[in-house]
C-alpha cells in the first residue's frame, strides 16, 4: 500500500474515533443537563421581559383556568384609562351593588370588605393586587367599563377580550373580572353565561405580564409590599418569593407579581424578579401543588443557563 493511501486511513480512522468519543460527550453532557424541577405544574413559561422572547415552555400553548391571575389584565386596564386621562387614582368607584358586597363578606371569597359606598381607584386597586381582593377587582371593571352594575361587568369583560386580541393572544378567553369562575359568581348576581372559567395558556400569562410591567413598572413596588392597612382593612400579600418569606431566595430579586387559587385552576403564580446582570423575568406555572419551590427553580434554571 503507497504511503499516500496508508496516511488517508489513518486520518480517517482518527477522525471516526474524535466525531465518536465527541458525540459521547456531547450525549452525556445534554444527558446531564439540569432542567427546572417542575414536578406539579401542568403548564409553564418564562419569559425574558427584555427580548420578549418565551425562554422555556411546558405546554405553554394549552388554555387552563387561571384564578386570581386574571387581576393582572383587569389591573392593568385600570392603568390604562388612567394613563388615557380618563381618570385618576382619586376617582370614586361606586361599591353599593349588593351582590358585590356579599362577596366581600364570604369565608371562601371575601377578603376587602365593601363597608361603604366608594372607594378611591387606588384603594381597590392595592385591594386587588395585594390581596387579591375578588369584589374590588369586579368593581373597578365595572368603573373602567363606565358604570357600577352588572351590565359594565359584562361590557367589561368584553374590553379585556378585545385586548387580548390586540395583543394576538391566541389562547385567552375571559369570562370574569376577577378569575373566579361563574358557578362561583352567581350567587353574586355575575354569571354572564358561556364558559365556566377564564382560560389563558402560561405563554399568554406571561405575556400579559410583561406588558404591565413593561409599561406600568411601578406595579412592581406595590407588589412587592408584603403588608399594608387600607381604609382600616388589612391587605396581605401572599406571594411567599418576597423577602423574609418562606421561599425567598435573595440573588432572584423576586418583587413581583400575582398568585391565584381556586379548585379548577389549582395554585397559579406569576413571578418576575431581575438578578444582578441579569434581564428582567417573569415566570408562570398553571394548576401547580408547590408553586413558589417550582417557580423558584425555573428563575434558577433561567439564570443557570444564561437565557436571561
Amino acid at each position: 500500500m503507497k504511503f499516500s493511501q496508508r496516511l488517508k486511513l489513518v486520518l480517517i480512522s482518527c477522525t471516526m474515533i474524535f466525531s465518536f468519543t465527541f458525540g459521547l460527550a456531547s450525549q452525556s453532557a445534554t444527558a446531564n443537563a439540569k432542567g427546572p424541577t417542575l414536578t406539579y405544574a401542568r403548564s409553564a413559561t418564562a419569559l425574558n421581559v427584555n427580548t420578549g422572547k418565551v425562554v422555556y415552555s411546558k405546554a405553554g400553548g394549552t388554555a387552563r383556568p387561571i384564578a386570581s391571575l386574571t387581576k393582572l389584565m383587569t389591573l392593568y386596564l385600570v392603568r390604562e384609562k388612567i394613563a388615557n386621562g380618563d381618570g385618576t387614582w382619586n376617582s370614586k368607584v361606586k361599591t353599593s351593588n349588593a351582590g358585590l358586597k356579599k362577596l366581600g363578606k364570604s369565608s371562601v371569597f371575601g377578603g376587602f370588605k365593601f363597608t361603604k359606598n366608594s372607594y378611591t381607584v387606588r384603594q381597590l386597586y392595592l385591594a386587588g393586587l395585594i390581596e387579591s381582593s375578588n369584589n374590588a377587582a369586579i368593581a373597578l371593571g365595572q368603573w373602567v367599563a363606565g358604570g357600577s352594575t352588572p351590565k359594565y361587568n359584562k361590557k367589561f369583560i368584553s374590553m379585556m377580550n378585545t385586548q387580548a386580541k390586540q395583543w394576538k393572544l391566541k389562547h385567552t378567553h375571559f369570562v370574569s373580572a376577577s378569575g373566579m369562575e361563574q358557578n362561583s359568581l352567581s350567587p353574586y348576581g355575575y354569571n354572564i353565561g358561556g364558559a365556566n372559567a377564564n382560560m389563558v395558556s402560561s405563554n399568554d400569562m406571561a405575556k400579559i405580564a410583561k406588558y404591565y410591567v413593561t409599561n406600568f413598572d411601578d406595579v412592581l413596588t406595590d407588589a412587592s409590599v408584603k403588608s399594608m392597612t387600607v381604609s382600616g382593612q388589612t391587605l396581605y400579600n401572599y406571594n411567599n418569593l418576597l423577602p423574609g418569606r418562606k421561599y425567598y431566595q435573595a440573588s432572584l430579586n423576586v418583587d413581583g407579581l400575582k398568585t391565584g387559587y381556586t379548585d379548577p385552576a389549582g395554585y397559579c403564580f406569576v413571578g418576575t424578579g431581575q438578578k444582578s446582570g441579569h434581564d428582567r423575568i417573569v415566570t408562570v406555572v398553571l394548576h401547580d401543588a408547590n408553586e413558589f419551590t417550582e417557580t423558584r427553580s425555573l428563575m434558577n434554571y433561567v439564570y443557570n443557563n444564561n437565557l436571561a
